[in-house]
């Protein structure tokens, strides 16, 4: 055997081993890229699961404060009508056609607490209460309508006025109003 024959074989089996180690590491190289590749896809998986969640969630988030808003400006809208409603009740106080019958009829129910205290009434009962009570009526207040009795000894006032006894059936009776302006389906 020769050197010749000895590098030859050297040079063989280093080739052979050279060629060896590529396929092995082509063949590693191949296995990386497939896990790289397998943890890549279930990354894009969990990623769009996780988008699809977030959008929805997004998208519920949006629904609930257009709900919201919705209901607001509607419930706005009401209060307007409602505030438009009383205006106009006030309104209709102040030009009720028998309202001498209910002055009349405000200081008979109320006649013990005015005997010996004072009646004060609007610009436009005055005449009316002044002829009723005589010498206990104390003087015109600012009102669409009605009295207010004073006791004698100023501890007790009874306010009788048009505006507060309608504010007291307003509050008693604005469901009932606003079931019949916007009846539940």
């Amino acid at each position: 055997m020769g050197l010749e024959s000895v590098i030859e074989e050297i040079l063989t089996r280093g080739r052979s081993e050279a060629d060896a180690i590529r396929k092995s590491a082509d063949a590693e190289r191949q296995r990386l890229l497939e896990e790289a590749r397998a943890e890549g896809a279930k990354l894009i998986v969990a990623r769009e699961q996780e988008a699809r969640i977030a959008a929805e969630r997004a998208r519920i988030q949006d629904l609930a404060r257009a709900e919201l808003e919705s209901k607001r400006t509607v419930l706005a809208a009401q209060k307007e009508v409602l505030d438009e409603v009383d205006s106009k009740a006030l309104q209709k106080l102040s030009t009720l056609p028998d309202r001498d019958a209910i002055i009349r009829a405000l200081l008979t129910a109320n006649a013990s607490d005015w005997r010996t205290g004072k009646v004060d009434a609007s610009a436009r009962d005055a005449d009316a209460v002044r002829a009723i009570v005589g010498p206990n009526f104390a003087g015109t207040i600012e009102s669409v309508g009605g009295v207010v009795i004073e006791s004698a000894d100023g501890s007790r006032k009874t306010d009788l006025r048009f505006e507060t006894l309608f504010a007291e059936v307003w509050r008693d009776s604005i469901r009932e109003v606003a079931e019949i302006l916007w009846p539940k389906p």
